[in-house]
């Protein structure tokens, strides 16, 4: 499982704050020009998305409370 976190802080500086103090451990892609908005559709932060193992949304636009349940159903697969 690969976790990826995307950003649209236009600030590479106080991104790279914002993982620190928060301790996040995974990447962080910074997307300024909000490609991935677009892409995903994306109509607030933070949204969550799971894919699938072939790269196919599992799950879109979950509570944060509800990732880890989605993460685990996937895995079971």
């Amino acid at each position: 499982m690969v976790i990826v976190g995307v950003s649209l802080d236009e600030d590479p500086k106080a991104l790279q704050e914002m993982v620190s103090s928060k301790g996040i451990t995974w990447p962080q892609v910074r997307d300024a020009e909000e490609a991935v908005v677009k892409l995903f559709n994306v109509k607030g932060t933070p949204t969550y998305y799971v894919l699938d193992r072939d790269g196919k949304i599992a799950a879109k636009r979950i509570p944060a409370q509800e990732l880890s349940g989605a993460i685990t159903n996937l895995l079971k697969k």
